[in-house]
């Protein structure tokens, strides 16, 4: 068939709607799992009954597979069953952070020879160390933005288990208590949905065990994005931002959860309301970190 512009537009828009609309419905049912297992598992006890409740899940699992088959995080392809959460082409391609990083922040370095980047040698941050997963570009840069801005709550399950096989390999020297997600104000919380960097911690929680504690550290007041903002305008922009839940109990070390580490500013603040409520040690994890001196 041959459309003009306006009805390819149209078209495209449809086609789009219906991606979203596929994606919200595949979230809902997956609550409706999760808290039907809940109820269930409060109900039955016995032998027979938790076979009953497995069957159920596993025919539940096929039945939203089938309406709503699960698509790569990165390329969004339909995933083959032998694939698991991400497609064999994407996870070749990868941007894993590799050496040289920085040994406080965990950003790339160009010079082997240096041990921290020009960020950390320029100013002292008030968290301990850091790592992130993944180089903030191509496919995964794309990826991120469409976790956050377009209701991929579907990817979290991936970015989860990414976050704790770096987990694994910090934990044994960190120590930390719990995890602590950098926390969005309730507006835009509101008008998103959804907060992405609580739904990666409680991911890490689920895989790791470590407590999530989501509601240690709040956001004071509505910020605009920094997205567009240099390094001395984003610290100021975020100056005083976060503090402490009235009345929580204060662990001895947390580890930060947050989806990108870009100047570190967002990171420091978190780091330094942590610190001033009695927090010893502050460390953080990220999905994503920037190539640039930040």
């Amino acid at each position: 068939y041959t459309f003009i512009r306006p009805q390819q537009q149209v078209l495209r828009a449809v086609l789009n709607s219906y991606k979203y609309l596929a994606y919200f419905f595949r979230d809902g049912i997956m609550k409706m799992r999760v808290r039907m297992s809940i109820i269930m598992k409060k109900q039955l006890s016995d032998g027979k009954s938790v076979r009953l409740l497995r069957c159920l899940s596993y025919a539940g699992s096929f039945l939203l597979d089938l309406l709503y088959p699960p698509r790569c995080p990165v390329c969004e392809t339909i995933l083959l069953p032998s694939e698991g959460q991400i497609c064999m082409r994407c996870r070749k391609e990868l941007p894993y952070v590799g050496e040289p990083f920085c040994m406080c922040c965990g950003k790339p370095i160009l010079n082997p020879s240096m041990e921290y980047c020009p960020d950390c040698l320029r100013r002292r941050h008030h968290f301990d160390e850091g790592r992130a997963v993944f180089l903030y570009e191509k496919g995964i840069r794309l990826s991120v933005n469409r976790l956050k801005f377009q209701n991929r709550r579907s990817y979290v399950p991936f970015y989860g288990e990414c976050l704790y096989h770096l987990f694994l390999q910090m934990q044994p020297i960190w120590r930390a208590d719990c995890l602590v997600p950098i926390p969005m104000h309730s507006k835009k919380r509101a008008l998103r949905g959804y907060d992405q960097a609580v739904l990666l911690a409680r991911s890490l929680s689920g895989y790791s065990r470590l407590p999530a504690c989501e509601d240690l550290l709040v956001r004071k007041r509505f910020t605009e994005s920094s997205k567009k903002l240099g390094r001395a305008e984003r610290r100021k922009n975020l100056r005083g931002v976060f503090g402490i839940r009235e009345g929580a109990a204060i662990p001895g070390s947390v580890i930060l959860i947050d989806d990108i580490y870009t100047t570190g500013a967002t990171m420091d603040e978190a780091a330094l309301a942590l610190r001033k409520a009695g927090v010893k040690r502050v460390f953080f994890l990220a999905l994503c970190i920037g190539q640039g001196a930040g």
